[in-house]
């Protein structure tokens, strides 16, 4: 992951060393082996997709394009966070790095990913396992994808409804944390600190929290510790977010920053018929290749 990464250049370099300033020499060391990243826990994967994220958001910047527009998903408003200016890089990777050591304390569940139904379909099928445990809608991604999140039980009961009444198509993809669901009480309550400790700054770009879906109007730095804080307990509403931007800004580009193409996947056409282009694009031969493929695209 963050051994690709290293190909883009000296600005995706520089990440790398100024990380290794904040986390140590051998923390660094799990994430930049040449074999790949060792991700033996939660905190692992926040810090090396943080990580991963940061080094192509630099190349990019450092190729000449900028933009006065970002949002992140999940981890990803941390990304977001660093771009807008309301924290540095060294200020964003400490506190992800406190997350996801709250996170590995956090209580057993478990998240299922649910393609082809609607929000409705996938509300009803939540409500009605929610007599037997813990779920939730902890992700609306986009108008046919959801994530759900909770108790093992009550989760794969919902799963099983969704496959059996809507056809979705069901996969889980974390079998530990519940992430955006109630269970991350005490995670929430741990982690706040934290937050409530960091020094925040206004913002320079607009900020666009995952819980809201929106621009929020101030951000002061108590408004920070709140939205963030209930990030780890409330849904993800990425979809919300993404209308948004596609109604205000018409014909923009929308560029996944980082490792791989989550994002970029879903914004098919049957949703939103907007240009899409990701900084992790295989259309090259290596890795400074697919990275000016995509500088070729939005420029």
């Amino acid at each position: 992951m963050i051994a690709r990464a290293r190909a883009l250049g000296d600005a995706a370099a520089e990440v790398l060393a100024r990380a290794e300033a904040v986390l140590g020499v051998d923390a660094i060391a799990r994430f930049a082996a040449a074999e790949g990243a060792r991700l033996e826990c939660n905190r692992d994967v926040q810090v090396g997709g943080f990580l991963a994220t940061q080094m192509h958001l630099h190349a990019l910047m450092d190729a000449g394009v900028e933009t006065a527009q970002s949002l992140g998903l999940s981890l990803g408003e941390y990304s977001h966070l660093v771009h807008i200016g309301a924290l540095t890089f060294e200020e964003a990777l400490s506190l992800v790095d406190r997350r996801g050591e709250a996170y590995d304390k956090s209580p057993a569940g478990v998240m299922i990913t649910v393609l082809g139904a609607t929000e409705e379909e996938t509300s009803a099928a939540v409500a009605e396992a929610s007599e037997h445990g813990t779920v939730v809608i902890s992700n609306f991604n986009t108008p046919t994808q959801h994530v759900i999140a909770g108790e093992r039980a009550a989760v794969e009961r919902a799963a099983t409804r969704l496959e059996d009444d809507a056809g979705a198509r069901c996969i889980e993809t974390e079998s530990r944390v519940p992430m955006h669901s109630p269970l991350l009480a005490p995670v929430a309550s741990d982690f706040r600190p934290w937050l409530e400790r960091a020094p925040w700054k206004p913002s320079r770009f607009p900020y666009r929290s995952n819980v809201s879906g929106c621009i929020e109007a101030a951000t002061t730095a108590e408004m920070y510790v709140d939205r963030l804080t209930a990030h780890v307990t409330e849904p993800v509403q990425w979809r919300r977010s993404v209308e948004a931007v596609a109604t205000a800004s018409p014909g923009a580009w929308f560029v996944e920053v980082g490792p791989g193409a989550v994002v970029h996947n879903m914004l098919s056409r049957s949703w939103l018929d907007v240009r899409r282009a990701r900084t992790d694009d295989p259309a090259g031969a290596d890795a400074r290749g697919w990275f000016t493929s995509t500088l070729e695209k939005i420029a």
